[in-house]
């Protein structure tokens, strides 16, 4: 676990699930391999350690590569900021905010390239 890693940082992926405990930016609660090839393809932390996932990342295509990341930004568990990488070129092409708390998503910005 690294101690300088910031709260969007993606993380790695494609690595083991044994790995994905010892080896990840914040205290993993949950990683999977759900396409069962032996790579982590989705990993969820606790960044704040009461337990509860309050980040989950995720490489849907399972290049081993991170393309999608949700954050519970203010720990009231709900996931308030969902970032995806389309292009897969390693930043955040959309974005969808809950501005209010109150469990919507008001807000969406996508990248214009």
């Amino acid at each position: 676990m690294s101690d300088d890693a910031n709260k969007y940082d993606l993380g790695p992926m494609g690595m083991s699930v044994e790995d994905a405990l010892t080896d990840a930016p914040h205290a993993v609660v949950h990683a999977l391999d759900t396409d069962g090839d032996g790579r982590v393809d989705v990993i969820a932390y606790d960044r704040d350690g009461d337990g509860v996932a309050d980040k989950i990342v995720l490489d849907r295509d399972g290049d081993g590569v991170a393309d999608a990341i949700m954050l519970d930004r203010d720990f009231n568990g709900s996931m308030d900021f969902v970032g995806i990488d389309e292009d897969q070129d390693g930043g955040i092409d959309a974005v969808a905010i809950d501005t209010d708390g109150d469990g919507t998503h008001e807000t969406t910005y996508r990248s214009a390239g």
